[in-house]
């Protein structure tokens, strides 16, 4: 008989009541008789081990990625040179905390991440590098008639290396 799923629970077959019979005994189960919740995870020692090796998978790699920081001065519209290179794995939540000297607004490409970053304050520019590739930061300055036009230069290059 083919176990069936309701709510997570596996169901199998009940015992057979007082006087009736099963299937295992040579005789046929009694018209109407009942299933019942079997208690345990789904596939037996299969899906038990399978659900493990998930979750150490998934604790692995949790552990691999990091949280990583960097502090960026923009000053007079430019990074100093020591800043523009950042090199990060996949998975890493990376946090970008820039500060300026005039009101800026910088953008960063294949994440679509765009902030305003105000003189004397920080701004902060939060995202996890899912993406494996080199992806500029660049400011985004306004045109009179709409849109925006991009620097000639990066400000900042980021490297997401893959895992």
């Amino acid at each position: 008989m083919k176990n069936e799923h309701h709510h997570g629970a596996q169901l199998s077959p009940a015992p057979p009541l007082e006087g009736e019979a099963n299937a295992s005994n040579g005789r046929r189960r009694q018209k109407g008789s009942r299933l019942r919740p079997r208690i345990g995870p789904p596939g037996g020692v299969l899906g038990s081990s399978l659900l493990v090796g998930i979750g150490l998978l998934l604790q692995v790699s949790a552990a691999q990625s990091a949280d990583v920081v960097f502090d960026v001065r923009i000053v007079r519209g430019n990074v100093p040179q020591n800043m523009r290179a950042i090199r990060v794995s996949q998975g890493d939540t990376v946090k970008l905390r820039w500060t300026t000297d005039r009101r800026i607004v910088v953008h960063l490409h294949g994440y679509d991440i765009e902030k305003t970053v105000q003189p004397g304050s920080t701004t902060e520019m939060t995202f996890i590098a899912r993406i494996a590739g080199r992806f500029s930061v660049e400011e985004h300055k306004p045109k009179a008639q709409g849109g925006h036009s991009h620097s000639e230069a990066a400000l900042v290059r980021i490297d997401v290396r893959p895992r």
